[in-house]
Protein backbone atom coordinates (compact mmCIF):
# COMPACT_ATOMS: atom_id res chain seq x y z
CA UNK A 1 0.00 0.00 0.00
CA UNK A 2 1.58 3.52 -0.79
CA UNK A 3 1.50 5.81 1.27
CA UNK A 4 -0.81 9.21 0.81
CA UNK A 5 1.03 12.29 1.14
CA UNK A 6 -0.18 14.83 3.67
CA UNK A 7 0.40 18.70 2.33
CA UNK A 8 2.49 20.48 5.70
CA UNK A 9 5.52 19.02 6.90
CA UNK A 10 6.05 21.07 9.88
CA UNK A 11 6.73 19.24 13.00
CA UNK A 12 4.53 18.48 15.57
CA UNK A 13 6.77 19.39 19.01
CA UNK A 14 7.16 16.80 21.41
CA UNK A 15 4.72 17.48 24.43
CA UNK A 16 5.41 16.57 28.15
CA UNK A 17 3.55 14.97 30.19
CA UNK A 18 2.32 15.94 34.01
CA UNK A 19 4.71 13.07 34.87
CA UNK A 20 7.69 15.06 32.82
CA UNK A 21 7.82 11.95 30.09
CA UNK A 22 8.40 13.53 26.67
CA UNK A 23 5.31 12.39 24.71
CA UNK A 24 5.74 9.99 21.34
CA UNK A 25 2.48 9.36 19.10
CA UNK A 26 3.86 6.10 16.71
CA UNK A 27 1.53 5.18 14.13
CA UNK A 28 1.27 1.63 13.47
CA UNK A 29 1.15 0.21 9.81
CA UNK A 30 -0.82 -2.69 10.16
CA UNK A 31 -3.50 -4.84 12.55
CA UNK A 32 -1.64 -6.22 16.02
CA UNK A 33 0.38 -8.89 14.48
CA UNK A 34 3.14 -10.90 16.39
CA UNK A 35 6.30 -9.01 15.07
CA UNK A 36 5.52 -6.55 17.76
CA UNK A 37 6.40 -8.23 20.24
CA UNK A 38 9.54 -6.32 21.08
CA UNK A 39 7.96 -3.19 20.69
CA UNK A 40 5.11 -4.48 23.08
CA UNK A 41 7.81 -5.78 25.80
CA UNK A 42 9.66 -2.56 25.53
CA UNK A 43 5.87 -0.57 26.13
CA UNK A 44 4.85 -3.68 29.12
CA UNK A 45 8.40 -3.08 31.06
CA UNK A 46 8.92 0.10 31.08
CA UNK A 47 11.78 0.71 28.86
CA UNK A 48 10.23 3.52 26.81
CA UNK A 49 9.24 5.24 30.71
CA UNK A 50 12.54 4.34 32.27
CA UNK A 51 14.24 6.51 29.02
CA UNK A 52 11.82 9.51 29.76
CA UNK A 53 9.27 8.88 27.24
CA UNK A 54 5.10 8.56 26.87
CA UNK A 55 4.42 6.21 24.16
CA UNK A 56 1.23 6.06 22.44
CA UNK A 57 0.40 3.54 20.05
CA UNK A 58 -2.06 4.89 17.23
CA UNK A 59 -3.68 2.02 15.51
CA UNK A 60 -4.06 1.45 11.79
CA UNK A 61 -6.31 3.68 10.12
CA UNK A 62 -7.58 4.62 6.53
CA UNK A 63 -4.10 7.20 6.74
CA UNK A 64 -1.21 5.38 5.47
CA UNK A 65 1.50 5.91 8.56
CA UNK A 66 3.66 7.56 6.20
CA UNK A 67 1.81 10.35 6.10
CA UNK A 68 1.26 10.93 9.62
CA UNK A 69 4.58 10.97 10.18
CA UNK A 70 5.64 13.19 7.11
CA UNK A 71 2.82 15.70 8.29
CA UNK A 72 4.02 15.68 12.09
CA UNK A 73 0.86 13.92 13.06
CA UNK A 74 2.71 11.40 14.36
CA UNK A 75 6.66 11.41 15.77
CA UNK A 76 7.35 7.84 14.65
CA UNK A 77 5.50 4.87 13.09
CA UNK A 78 5.88 1.53 11.02
CA UNK A 79 6.06 1.49 7.06
CA UNK A 80 4.87 -1.85 5.88
CA UNK A 81 8.30 -2.79 4.39
CA UNK A 82 11.43 -0.80 2.37
CA UNK A 83 9.18 -0.70 -0.82
CA UNK A 84 6.20 1.53 0.82
CA UNK A 85 8.61 4.20 2.67
CA UNK A 86 10.67 4.13 -0.76
CA UNK A 87 7.39 5.20 -2.89
CA UNK A 88 6.22 7.49 -0.15
CA UNK A 89 9.68 9.13 0.03
CA UNK A 90 9.78 9.67 -3.73
CA UNK A 91 6.71 11.47 -3.85
CA UNK A 92 7.40 14.11 -1.98
CA UNK A 93 7.03 12.65 2.14
CA UNK A 94 9.93 13.66 4.61
CA UNK A 95 10.65 10.24 6.00
CA UNK A 96 14.04 8.53 7.44
CA UNK A 97 14.05 4.78 8.35
CA UNK A 98 15.76 4.70 11.54
CA UNK A 99 15.75 0.49 12.58
CA UNK A 100 14.49 -2.62 11.04
CA UNK A 101 12.07 -4.80 12.70
CA UNK A 102 12.15 -7.70 9.68
CA UNK A 103 15.70 -8.01 8.25
CA UNK A 104 14.23 -9.85 5.39
CA UNK A 105 11.27 -9.90 2.87
CA UNK A 106 8.61 -11.50 5.08
CA UNK A 107 5.74 -12.27 1.95
CA UNK A 108 5.45 -15.67 -0.08
CA UNK A 109 3.60 -15.97 -2.76
CA UNK A 110 1.00 -18.77 -1.89
CA UNK A 111 -1.13 -21.02 -3.46
CA UNK A 112 -3.80 -23.90 -2.39
CA UNK A 113 -1.78 -26.97 -2.65
CA UNK A 114 -4.98 -29.00 -3.96
CA UNK A 115 -4.82 -26.63 -6.78
CA UNK A 116 -1.49 -28.73 -7.97
CA UNK A 117 0.98 -25.52 -9.27
CA UNK A 118 4.29 -26.67 -9.41
CA UNK A 119 5.81 -23.43 -10.13
CA UNK A 120 5.17 -19.54 -10.29
CA UNK A 121 4.91 -19.40 -14.19
CA UNK A 122 1.51 -21.11 -13.97
CA UNK A 123 -0.06 -18.59 -12.42
CA UNK A 124 0.20 -16.75 -15.83
CA UNK A 125 -3.38 -14.89 -16.46
CA UNK A 126 -4.48 -17.00 -12.82
CA UNK A 127 -6.76 -14.47 -10.78
CA UNK A 128 -4.05 -12.55 -8.05
CA UNK A 129 -5.64 -11.53 -4.50
CA UNK A 130 -4.36 -8.27 -2.94
CA UNK A 131 -4.01 -4.81 -1.21
CA UNK A 132 -4.25 -2.85 -4.39
CA UNK A 133 -0.72 -1.47 -4.45
CA UNK A 134 0.42 -2.30 -8.03
CA UNK A 135 4.28 -2.69 -5.91
CA UNK A 136 2.39 -6.14 -4.95
CA UNK A 137 1.45 -6.82 -8.19
CA UNK A 138 4.45 -5.90 -9.50
CA UNK A 139 6.24 -8.72 -7.11
CA UNK A 140 3.70 -11.29 -8.51
CA UNK A 141 4.55 -10.54 -11.93
CA UNK A 142 8.15 -10.56 -11.53
CA UNK A 143 8.32 -14.15 -10.13
CA UNK A 144 6.33 -15.27 -13.23
CA UNK A 145 8.23 -13.89 -15.44
CA UNK A 146 11.72 -14.87 -13.94
CA UNK A 147 10.28 -18.05 -13.91
CA UNK A 148 9.43 -17.85 -17.69
CA UNK A 149 5.79 -17.34 -17.27
CA UNK A 150 4.57 -15.29 -20.80
CA UNK A 151 1.53 -13.65 -19.20
CA UNK A 152 0.67 -11.28 -16.08
CA UNK A 153 -1.49 -12.71 -13.37
CA UNK A 154 -4.96 -10.86 -13.14
CA UNK A 155 -4.82 -8.56 -10.25
CA UNK A 156 -7.91 -7.71 -8.08
CA UNK A 157 -8.42 -5.89 -4.75
CA UNK A 158 -9.46 -7.54 -1.76
CA UNK A 159 -7.58 -6.48 1.63
CA UNK A 160 -7.46 -8.49 4.08
CA UNK A 161 -10.57 -10.56 2.49
CA UNK A 162 -7.88 -12.36 -0.17
CA UNK A 163 -6.94 -14.76 2.37
CA UNK A 164 -10.41 -16.26 2.62
CA UNK A 165 -10.94 -15.90 -1.28
CA UNK A 166 -7.86 -17.84 -1.76
CA UNK A 167 -9.26 -20.57 0.36
CA UNK A 168 -12.57 -20.89 -0.91
CA UNK A 169 -10.54 -20.96 -4.43
CA UNK A 170 -12.06 -17.69 -5.68
CA UNK A 171 -8.18 -16.22 -6.07
CA UNK A 172 -5.60 -18.47 -7.07
CA UNK A 173 -2.89 -16.69 -5.62
CA UNK A 174 -1.86 -14.10 -2.90
CA UNK A 175 1.03 -12.76 -1.22
CA UNK A 176 1.05 -14.44 2.35
CA UNK A 177 2.81 -12.97 5.33
CA UNK A 178 4.43 -15.03 8.36
CA UNK A 179 1.06 -15.18 10.34
CA UNK A 180 -1.22 -16.07 7.44
CA UNK A 181 1.09 -18.88 6.44
CA UNK A 182 0.95 -19.86 10.58
CA UNK A 183 -2.92 -19.81 10.54
CA UNK A 184 -2.84 -21.61 7.15
CA UNK A 185 -0.76 -24.44 8.85
CA UNK A 186 -2.90 -24.62 11.81
CA UNK A 187 -6.05 -24.29 10.80
CA UNK A 188 -5.70 -25.79 7.16
CA UNK A 189 -5.94 -25.72 3.80
CA UNK A 190 -2.64 -26.43 2.56
CA UNK A 191 -0.59 -24.49 0.72
CA UNK A 192 2.39 -24.45 -1.64
CA UNK A 193 4.59 -21.12 -1.23
CA UNK A 194 7.39 -19.83 -3.21
CA UNK A 195 9.93 -16.57 -1.66
CA UNK A 196 9.82 -13.62 -4.42
CA UNK A 197 13.98 -13.37 -3.49
CA UNK A 198 14.54 -16.67 -5.27
CA UNK A 199 12.37 -15.24 -8.65
CA UNK A 200 14.35 -11.97 -9.33
CA UNK A 201 13.06 -10.23 -6.46
CA UNK A 202 15.14 -7.95 -4.36
CA UNK A 203 15.33 -8.71 -0.24
CA UNK A 204 14.29 -6.13 1.78
CA UNK A 205 13.03 -5.20 5.21
CA UNK A 206 9.51 -4.77 6.84
CA UNK A 207 8.39 -3.44 9.35
CA UNK A 208 10.32 -0.60 9.33
CA UNK A 209 10.69 2.57 12.31
CA UNK A 210 10.19 5.60 10.36
CA UNK A 211 10.08 9.64 11.42
CA UNK A 212 10.63 12.46 9.19
CA UNK A 213 13.61 15.05 8.94
CA UNK A 214 11.79 17.67 10.58
CA UNK A 215 11.26 16.29 13.69
CA UNK A 216 15.02 14.83 13.83
CA UNK A 217 16.49 17.78 13.54
CA UNK A 218 14.32 19.59 16.39
CA UNK A 219 13.91 16.40 18.70
CA UNK A 220 17.14 14.19 17.55
CA UNK A 221 17.83 13.44 21.74
CA UNK A 222 14.46 12.33 21.56
CA UNK A 223 14.21 10.25 18.64
CA UNK A 224 17.82 8.38 20.19
CA UNK A 225 15.97 7.55 23.39
CA UNK A 226 13.33 6.09 21.58
CA UNK A 227 15.16 4.13 19.53
CA UNK A 228 17.45 2.71 22.05
CA UNK A 229 14.14 1.57 24.34
CA UNK A 230 13.07 -0.18 20.98
CA UNK A 231 15.73 -1.89 20.83
CA UNK A 232 16.00 -3.19 23.96
CA UNK A 233 12.81 -4.61 23.18
CA UNK A 234 13.51 -6.21 20.46
CA UNK A 235 16.71 -7.76 21.64
CA UNK A 236 14.56 -9.48 24.49
CA UNK A 237 12.19 -10.78 21.79
CA UNK A 238 15.23 -12.53 20.73
CA UNK A 239 16.97 -13.33 23.99
CA UNK A 240 13.58 -14.63 25.60
CA UNK A 241 10.87 -14.56 23.39
CA UNK A 242 7.98 -16.36 25.20
CA UNK A 243 8.31 -13.18 27.57
CA UNK A 244 7.83 -10.50 25.33
CA UNK A 245 5.19 -12.87 23.28
CA UNK A 246 3.86 -12.45 26.73
CA UNK A 247 3.47 -8.78 26.74
CA UNK A 248 2.72 -8.79 23.35
CA UNK A 249 -0.53 -10.66 24.11
CA UNK A 250 -1.45 -8.29 27.24
CA UNK A 251 -1.32 -5.33 24.28
CA UNK A 252 -3.28 -6.70 22.48
CA UNK A 253 -5.49 -9.98 24.14
CA UNK A 254 -8.28 -9.45 21.58
CA UNK A 255 -6.64 -9.38 18.59
CA UNK A 256 -4.25 -12.47 18.58
CA UNK A 257 -4.03 -16.14 18.47
CA UNK A 258 -1.46 -17.06 20.98
CA UNK A 259 -0.94 -20.33 18.92
CA UNK A 260 -0.13 -18.40 16.12
CA UNK A 261 2.11 -16.16 17.72
CA UNK A 262 4.18 -18.93 19.36
CA UNK A 263 4.56 -20.41 15.82
CA UNK A 264 5.22 -16.80 14.23
CA UNK A 265 7.85 -15.85 17.06
CA UNK A 266 9.95 -18.81 16.00
CA UNK A 267 10.31 -18.09 12.51
CA UNK A 268 10.88 -14.63 13.88
CA UNK A 269 13.45 -15.65 16.34
CA UNK A 270 15.52 -17.94 13.86
CA UNK A 271 15.18 -15.96 10.54
CA UNK A 272 13.50 -12.84 10.63
CA UNK A 273 14.98 -10.83 13.66
CA UNK A 274 18.85 -11.68 13.35
CA UNK A 275 20.59 -8.94 11.62
CA UNK A 276 23.97 -9.06 9.10
CA UNK A 277 25.91 -7.05 11.39
CA UNK A 278 24.86 -8.45 14.75
CA UNK A 279 22.88 -5.50 15.49
CA UNK A 280 19.49 -5.45 16.25
CA UNK A 281 17.64 -2.93 13.85
CA UNK A 282 20.06 -2.41 11.60
CA UNK A 283 19.88 -1.91 7.99
CA UNK A 284 21.96 -1.53 4.57
CA UNK A 285 22.05 1.37 2.49
CA UNK A 286 22.74 -0.92 -0.11
CA UNK A 287 20.14 -2.92 0.54
CA UNK A 288 17.85 0.03 0.10
CA UNK A 289 19.07 0.96 -2.87
CA UNK A 290 18.71 -2.21 -4.41
CA UNK A 291 14.97 -2.01 -4.02
CA UNK A 292 14.93 1.83 -5.43
CA UNK A 293 16.54 0.65 -8.55
CA UNK A 294 14.29 -2.68 -9.05
CA UNK A 295 10.88 -0.08 -7.97
CA UNK A 296 12.60 2.09 -11.13
CA UNK A 297 12.51 -0.76 -13.20
CA UNK A 298 9.27 -1.60 -12.75
CA UNK A 299 8.04 1.92 -13.41
CA UNK A 300 6.84 2.50 -10.34
CA UNK A 301 9.16 5.09 -8.37
CA UNK A 302 7.47 8.51 -9.07
CA UNK A 303 8.00 11.73 -7.75
CA UNK A 304 5.21 14.60 -6.51
CA UNK A 305 4.12 15.25 -9.96
CA UNK A 306 3.53 11.43 -11.02
CA UNK A 307 6.73 11.70 -13.27
CA UNK A 308 8.50 8.20 -13.50
CA UNK A 309 11.92 8.45 -11.86
CA UNK A 310 14.96 7.21 -13.83
CA UNK A 311 17.41 7.44 -10.52
CA UNK A 312 16.93 7.67 -6.79
CA UNK A 313 19.52 8.20 -4.33
CA UNK A 314 18.42 6.49 -0.71
CA UNK A 315 21.55 7.99 1.19
CA UNK A 316 19.74 10.61 2.68
CA UNK A 317 16.33 8.29 3.66
CA UNK A 318 18.28 5.14 5.60
CA UNK A 319 20.26 5.60 8.70
CA UNK A 320 21.90 3.89 11.90
CA UNK A 321 22.78 6.55 13.95
CA UNK A 322 19.92 6.41 16.51
CA UNK A 323 20.67 2.46 17.13
CA UNK A 324 22.98 1.60 20.12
Amino acid sequence: MSAVVVAGCASKPSASTDGGLTKIDFALSFLPDPDLNGLAYAQQHGLFRKAGLDVDLLPWGSTAPEALVSSGQAQLGFATDVRTALLADAAGSDLVSLGAVYQHSPYVLTTLASAGYSSPKELAGKVYGGFGSPMEVAVVNEMIEHDGGTKDADAVTLSTAAFDALKSERVDTVLSFPNEIAEFGLQGPKVTTWNPIDYGVPDGYATVVISSNSYLKAHPDVAKKFMHAFQAGYEAALDDPDAADDALMKTWPKDLDRKVVDVVSKEQTEDLYRSEDGVVNSQSVDRWQENADWLIEQGLLKDSTGKVLKAYDVSDLVTNEYLR
